[in-house]
């Protein structure tokens, strides 16, 4: 380690007045009935990840509320602590441009660093450091349900280069950060093209309406068009294709129930285990060979999951058997709207029968097979970007506990990476 390099805490930055740490609002100042459709967001708890703040949908309050709690507005590079829970507890974020103007929740804590020798950017890299969180969780308070609190938080060891040195740092690491992001986005464009498409065909019958009308169906060849009829029946309740039939979802695919597997049971591997709220681990055996489809059943229900790998589909769940392509299953599900389907009280749950009895309309196999083909070129390339990302992801958090201590230089590091 350089000379250059310095070691203090977080609570030395905040007596020289070059730190701030707050605890976001107290439960009284904000209640889950002051969340509206728009307005300011609320950075809540599960929004908090590991160096950066998650693409999910967060709460909003109205003017007037956000106005109440304007000591929590955030800034640029203000970085949020999960402040409680089993599972949140360690992780840090910076809040990026898409957050400037919202408020810290009431899970968290805000840390504004206005300090020369500190660059916001690097500390949340160092932050989001298994050294870091490791120390955090070591630290918090609670055996049942841990708690960081601002004296926590300011007890924190700090080893940091020079200025420079961070904010060179920041960013190379955050260029690894930003490929990671846009390899994320283009597969969420990816995925809605293919439920565009699905839709498309399947629901809004462009292909049949076009040929109805004498036109060509736009952007189709004339094979796949020929498997489009060009006109409509009705089929008591519903009008249908030509040719097509009305039928229910138990014609398309069984809902297979999941199988229990504690994290305590669980075995070191790299085979993903599946919950309803989505990926929860790993394990060294699967229950179902991939490609498969999971629905969430208990807890957060009608979440879809494809998987390319074997998995593991735990209790919470069901996957799917499917009776045509698996594609088709997937985007029919996802047009559903199974997340408003709760048939149990306290704990949310998804009935099967239920779900099997949705009316659907099922095309000739041709067409099926025709729209599994244009969905697996799409579900390839996004295989292939997912994969990419898993690399860059694995390289930087290799690279950062090397870097962060200064047992690699950023030139090592740049070569390692090939960074253009």
């Amino acid at each position: 380690m350089s000379s250059e390099w310095i070691a203090l805490t977080i609570g030395d930055l905040v007596r020289r007045g070059e730190a701030t740490v707050q605890t976001g609002p107290f439960g009284s100042q904000l209640h889950s009935h002051d969340y509206v459709e728009s307005g300011t967001s609320v950075i809540p708890t599960e929004a908090i990840g590991r160096g950066r703040i998650l693409d999910i949908a967060v709460p909003r309050v109205d003017s007037s509320k956000a106005a109440e709690l304007s000591r929590h507005r955030l800034q640029l590079g203000d970085i949020l602590f999960a402040r409680r829970g089993a599972q949140a507890t360690g992780l840090a974020a910076i809040v990026d441009g898409r957050y400037v103007g919202a408020l810290c929740g009431t899970g968290a804590l805000l840390l504004r660093v206005k300090s020369p020798r500190v660059d916001p950017s690097y500390l949340a890299m160092f932050l989001s450091s298994d050294v870091a969180y490791r120390w955090l969780r070591a630290h918090a308070v609670g055996a049942v349900m841990p708690n960081l609190n601002t004296d926590i938080i300011k007890s924190l060891p700090l080893e940091l280069p020079g200025i420079d040195e961070q904010r060179s740092l920041a960013r190379f690491l955050m260029a690894l950060d930003d490929r990671i992001a846009l390899l994320r986005e283009t597969n969420a464009t990816l995925e809605a093209i293919a439920q565009a498409l699905f839709k498309s065909w399947f629901v809004d019958f462009d292909p049949v309406r076009a040929k109805q009308q004498g036109l060509a169906p736009a952007g189709m060849d004339e094979a796949t068009a020929a498997l489009f009829p060009d006109g409509f029946e009705v089929l008591a309740p519903t009008r249908c294709p030509l040719g097509w039939r009305v039928g229910k979802v138990e014609d398309l695919l069984e809902l297979a129930y999941g199988k229990a597997l504690k994290a305590t049971d669980r075995i070191v591997g790299d085979v993903p285990v599946y919950g309803s709220g989505g990926l929860t681990g790993f394990h060294n055996q699967a229950l179902i060979d991939g490609p498969g489809l999971v629905v969430g059943r208990k807890g957060t229900i009608g979440t879809l999951y494809w998987e390319d790998r074997p998995f593991y589909p735990i209790d919470t769940v069901f996957y799917v058997r499917p009776m045509v392509p698996l594609t088709f299953c997937f985007h029919q599900l996802a047009m559903l709207g199974l997340n408003e389907m709760n048939t149990d009280g306290a704990v949310p749950g998804l009935n099967r029968n239920n779900v099997y009895r949705l009316q659907v309309i099922i095309p000739p196999r041709a067409a099926l097979d025709a729209f599994d083909d244009a969905a697996n070129a799409l579900r390839q390339r996004v295989t292939c970007n997912r994969q990419q990302a898993q690399t860059i992801a694995t390289l930087r958090d290799t690279l950062l506990p090397r870097l962060i201590s200064g047992q690699l230089r950023l030139p090592e590091a740049e070569a390692l990476a090939e960074l253009d």
